[in-house]
């Protein structure tokens, strides 16, 4: 698998990298999470803007990731605004994604930012040039949270997505049997080993789904998400037990 290579962080290589969210409504809380975060052994502090009091106040956005950059160091910094229709707290109109998305792009904090698949359209491989040209590596996004479709699908979905540019396809299904889950990590597996041009990031969200999470180096998931005592998504296991467990498995 190739390697996105951010602050001297390899995503690809060996052990999954490790992603924890920040869900706070104020700027206060914010960046009294960013100092705590800085830290803790995590490689990537994820900042989920539409839980942000300010999701749609974009100066404030702005002030408020000048000052989140600081705080968090070395850590990368991923952008992400999940959109209501992707699992997220707030609804965005098409036009104003696309101006939140350049809107992040111009402050130069973005290590990583999230362009959701379908919420960006037809205009996502223009957007992931956009990043490039500004500096940040692409997670391009789909999430399903009523089921997990088939292997060939989420396959095609994520060398989609490579086709247009993304540095990391990203995939969040939820399973409704085991054998969901196995579809998931199928998928990853044929990707990692068919199609390397980009590391990924899947997972099968919620209890059943939680062996995806942690699984990662050996079926082929470069980054997992944990949680540093509140979860963004269903089934996030604690930083504590995922960094115990990832060591565990390394190979």
């Amino acid at each position: 698998m190739s390697c996105v290579n951010i602050r001297g962080c390899c995503i690809g290589e060996g052990r999954p990298k490790v992603i924890i969210p920040i869900v706070e409504p104020t700027e206060t809380a914010v960046l009294e999470k960013a100092a705590a975060f800085s830290t803790l052994r995590a490689d990537c502090v994820e900042w989920r803007i539409d839980c942000f009091e300010g999701a749609k106040d974009l100066p404030a956005i702005v002030h408020c990731a000048a000052k989140l950059r600081v705080a968090l160091k070395d850590q990368l910094l991923l952008f992400t605004f999940r959109t209501k229709a992707e699992g997220g707290k707030v609804a965005l109109a098409h036009e104003e994604y696309l101006h939140f998305i350049r809107t992040v792009l111009a402050t130069d904090c973005a290590d990583l930012i999230d362009i959701e698949f379908y919420t960006a359209g037809a205009e996502l491989p223009a957007l992931i040039e956009e990043a490039h040209t500004a500096g940040a590596a692409v997670v391009c996004s789909s999430h399903d949270f009523h089921k997990t479709p088939p292997r060939a699908e989420l396959v095609s979905r994520m060398v989609a997505m490579q086709q247009a540019g993304a540095d990391l396809p990203k995939l969040a299904v939820m399973p409704q049997s085991r054998a969901d889950v196995l579809e998931l990590l199928a998928a990853t597996a044929e990707m990692a080993d068919r199609h390397p041009e980009t590391p990924i990031i899947t997972m099968s969200m919620g209890a059943l789904g939680v062996v995806s999470r942690l699984s990662g180096e050996a079926l082929g998931s470069a980054m997992t998400f944990a949680n540093p005592g509140q979860a963004s998504a269903p089934g996030q296991v604690s930083l504590e037990v995922v960094n115990e467990v990832l060591d565990a498995l390394h190979l």
